[in-house]
């Protein structure tokens, strides 16, 4: 008798098992599910976003944004275990669904960088802002619908998600304000100043400076003055 799956290792027809990091499964005679399943795969994505950021920037907002959001996901994987309620559907999904993992993350994300945006950062021009605030609810909110939508949670799981999201949010961004408030910042100093972040380049620049526009004219100035020394050469 033939088998249809590959053997691996030395074991006949061996069952497959899926990598759920970003396995999504939907109907695709469903536009929409197919939409929702874009949307479901946007958490995976910021983490990529957090990863770039933080090796090209350095900057310790970034990390500390990063570190909550790894706390949040650490919360999430607690709170199922302790709640334990099933998935609306054993076909949708592997573990307990409440709360949902991905609204849980999305509204931590919207909540602590809304926050961030319209208190900390002075880059970004006063009418932007609430376009910011919006959108990224609006990101968060696409993504908790999705989980219903594609039948992984119910909307009891994802509500509580939204919570909790919240909350953390709001938690972790008043932990990392008062970082930089109590006993004069000298946990934000110790942040900044131990022989790790030095050796990493670690920085706290972002708050206060367009790095990008920073950057810009540093590149355009180190240009200039490599033309004007080779015009110099050339009328020597």
């Amino acid at each position: 008798m033939s088998c249809a799956a590959p053997s691996f290792a030395g074991q006949d027809c061996a069952p497959l098992a899926s990598l759920s990091i970003t396995h999504v499964s939907y109907d695709p005679t469903d536009r929409l599910s197919l939409v929702a399943a874009y949307l479901s795969l946007i958490p995976q994505g910021l983490m990529v976003v957090y990863a770039v950021l933080i090796f090209s920037h350095r900057e310790l907002e970034v990390i500390l944004a990063c570190a909550g959001q790894l706390g949040c996901e650490a919360v999430n994987y607690v709170l199922k275990r302790l709640i334990k309620e099933a998935r609306p559907s054993n076909l949708q999904g592997n573990g307990y669904g409440m709360p949902s993992s991905h609204t849980q993350f999305m509204f931590f994300f919207a909540t602590y960088i809304s926050l961030w945006i319209a208190q900390r950062n002075n880059t970004i021009p006063p009418l932007l802002k609430p376009v910011l605030l919006a959108a990224l609810f609006t990101l968060a909110a696409g993504v908790a619908t999705s989980r219903v939508y594609l039948h992984y949670h119910t909307v009891r799981q994802v509500l509580v998600g939204v919570g909790a999201g919240i909350v953390i949010g709001l938690g972790w961004f008043v932990v990392t304000a008062l970082m930089k408030d109590i006993c004069s910042g000298i946990i934000w100093d110790l942040l900044l100043e131990n022989p790790i972040s030095k050796a990493l380049y670690v920085k706290d620049e972002c708050v206060d400076v367009d790095l990008q526009r920073r950057d810009w004219e540093s590149w355009w100035s180190a240009r200039a003055q490599r033309r004007r020394e080779a015009d110099g050469k050339k009328a020597m």
